[in-house]
């Protein structure tokens, strides 16, 4: 099972450290963000390019697409702004980007989907929906909405977007979504993972086929910044060592 740690870009010491020592720790991805206090949204330039240096050989650098805070519903120019952003992350060396897209209803919103997968494919990227599937009316209608267009993975923490809570009290939802997925995408748990509690959790998916993988940020930090040996133990649980 393979392991993400979600690394803020705003400081760029922190940048360093915490990539640093996802890398170490032997993480498989980072998910790189900006402004966490808003839930993440898109780093800068030079944020990617410094964090491709220093994850330099691994093929799991995830950029953020999200080009501001509150809905995760687009107009036209915001979709062209994400667009242009997908190019930026790959010209700046990421293999892949989390985005996502949702109407006003609470449904993924299909057009402006399949317009962001398009164009992250034609630039070989990897694409993550991102935590907005919590946000959604109808889990099992996104999710195979979102296998429809195209996407390589879900992120998830099972509970609703807004709500207070992490992957162990959604682990119920979180099965369905792993269950109902099968092969045709992987879905990645996320909130309130750490060294400590991600045993039990796995422990709870071993009868569940389908395939997924860990998704960390605070659970494994340490006075502000990733921990290498807190990325290391989460890797050796999540391999079973």
């Amino acid at each position: 099972m393979e392991v993400e740690i979600c690394i803020n870009s705003d400081d760029p010491e922190n940048l360093r450290i915490s990539v640093g020592a996802a890398y170490r720790g032997g993480a498989d991805r980072i998910e790189l963000c900006s402004a966490m206090h808003l839930e993440g949204l898109t780093p800068s330039l030079n944020r990617i390019v410094e964090a491709r240096n220093t994850f330099p050989d691994r093929p799991g650098l995830l950029v953020m697409i999200r080009p501001r805070g509150g809905d995760f519903c687009y107009d036209n120019d915001e979709i062209d702004q994400m667009r242009e952003q997908i190019t930026m992350a790959a010209d700046s060396g990421a293999d892949g980007v989390v985005l996502a897209a949702l109407t006003r209803d609470g449904s993924v919103d299909e057009t402006s989907l399949r317009k962001l997968v398009t164009h992250a494919r034609n630039q070989s990227l990897k694409t993550t929906f991102h935590r907005a599937f919590d946000a959604t009316t109808n889990r099992s209608n996104a999710l195979k909405c979102v296998i429809e267009c195209g996407v390589d993975r879900i992120l998830t923490a099972g509970v609703s977007w807004g709500k207070q809570g992490g992957a162990h009290d959604g682990i119920g939802t979180i099965k369905t979504a792993i269950a109902q997925a099968g092969s045709r995408i992987e879905i990645v748990l996320s909130g309130g993972i750490t060294p400590g509690n991600c045993g039990r959790l796995l422990e709870q998916l071993d009868e569940t086929p389908g395939t997924c993988s860990i998704h960390a940020y605070s659970g494994v930090r340490t006075d502000g910044h990733t921990s290498r040996g807190k990325v290391r133990r989460l890797v050796e649980i999540a391999r079973g060592k």
